[in-house]
């Protein structure tokens, strides 16, 4: 079947000499019409199936064409079909007013058979590409929905993926938290048993005339030392994990102040330049923040331990975006930054025991602590020119 053939005119007039007129000339040039004497009857034949193409006279009774296409051009299914209005109006007025109305075409009648054809022809050949439009927007709309549908589903499985996954993490970092807190806390009673029996030999008068064994247990107090540090460590690091974070105004210059003094009266023989920035106030945990200090100024004191003229910087230098980074720099023995990925891991240690003692577990507390706070810290360094630690607290 050809495109003619599949096409449908639907004749609008009131006289019946005319319509048959039209429907002798469509149907030779093969088209299928249907025919309608009045503007109601032409509705309830459109209501039926849409035509592909309306031809309607202006003048009738009742329901004019004028008023006939406005309905038309209001109907959803109807919108699209083209109009071509005829009338033995004559003029500039009647024109304007059956375009005005809707109408894509104007003839006058007496109708000029080949024009008619022509502009029909024309017609049909616009509504089908405007259809073939419609309908390639349609499928692409449908199919757009039915990706957007895949990718929220998508994204719908990831996120409560993540959220499982969070969870387990989540979970298992409790376990091993709680792990952590029950050995170390196990390990007290047989570390002080230790240390008591060590002790007890220590003041044996038999092992001051036995040199080799008094070494022997000096190496046992100096290993209970580097346990119980470590213990200490652990409960430290199980504390942070499990506490409650209880914000309230913080002056981080008066900590780093008072830590300072602490550390000067612990080597009061060093020579250090140390520089805190006053009033720098934050919202935090003020316990929390302490320890935070505490770690990051006791690794800048014990890490610039070997320098002549030590140099150790607090301060607050706002970003690009402004805002608030909390330093504290130092210039001691520094590290290589391909090791910077351990550096917040338990029990990673960048030097040895020999160089700088330690149990590798106050970086990690550090970075647990800024986490429960909301911020990020990382570090910058350079073998022998030290380290500098910046953090952000939200």
């Amino acid at each position: 079947m050809n495109e003619k053939t599949a096409a449908l005119i639907l004749i609008v007039d009131d006289e019946p000499h005319n319509r048959k007129l039209l429907e002798v000339q469509l149907r030779h040039e093969g088209y299928l019409t249907a025919s309608a004497a009045s503007g109601a009857e032409a509705l309830a034949l459109v209501a039926q199936r849409a035509p592909d193409l309306i031809l309607l006279d202006v003048m009738m009774p009742g329901m004019d064409g004028y008023e006939l296409v406005r309905e038309l051009k209001a109907g959803a299914h109807t919108a699209s079909v083209p109009v071509i209005m005829m009338t033995a109006l004559m003029g500039y007025t009647a024109r304007m007013a059956a375009l005005d109305a809707g109408a894509e075409e104007f003839l006058s009648k007496p109708v000029d058979r080949a024009e008619l054809a022509l502009r029909i022809r024309n017609l049909l050949l616009l509504k089908e590409y405007n259809d073939f439009l419609h309908e390639h927007n349609r499928r692409l709309e449908a199919e757009v929905q039915a990706r957007s549908a895949s990718i929220m589903k998508l994204n719908a499985d990831l996120e409560q993926r993540v959220l499982e996954r969070t969870a387990e993490l989540e979970s298992v970092n409790r376990e091993l938290d709680a792990f952590s807190y029950s050995v170390a806390h196990d390990l007290r009673s047989p570390l002080a048993a230790m240390t008591g029996f060590a002790a007890l030999l220590a003041r044996d008068a038999a092992l001051k005339e036995n040199p080799r064994a008094a070494h022997f247990v000096d190496r046992i107090n100096a290993g209970a030392g580097e346990m119980s540090a470590l213990i200490d460590g652990l409960l430290s690091l199980s504390h942070v994990s499990s506490s409650g974070v209880v914000r309230a105004p913080v002056n981080l210059s008066d900590i780093a102040t008072g830590l300072a003094d602490e550390l000067r009266a612990s080597t009061p023989g060093r020579d250090v330049w140390l520089e805190i920035q006053p009033d720098m106030m934050v919202d935090g945990d003020a316990v929390l923040l302490r320890q935070l200090l505490s770690n990051l100024l006791g690794n800048a004191w014990k890490f610039s331990s070997q320098k002549d003229q030590a140099r150790i910087a607090v301060q607050r230098r706002p970003d690009a975006s402004g805002v608030p980074v909390y330093v504290v720099q130092d210039n001691g023995a520094g590290f290589d930054m391909s090791d910077a990925d351990r550096l917040f891991t338990p029990f990673q240690r960048l030097h040895t025991q020999t160089e700088f003692p330690g149990t590798g577990i106050g970086l990690a507390t550090v970075h647990r602590i800024v986490t429960r706070h909301g911020g990020k810290i990382w570090a910058e360094s350079a073998v022998g020119y030290g380290t500098t630690f910046h953090f952000t607290l939200a």
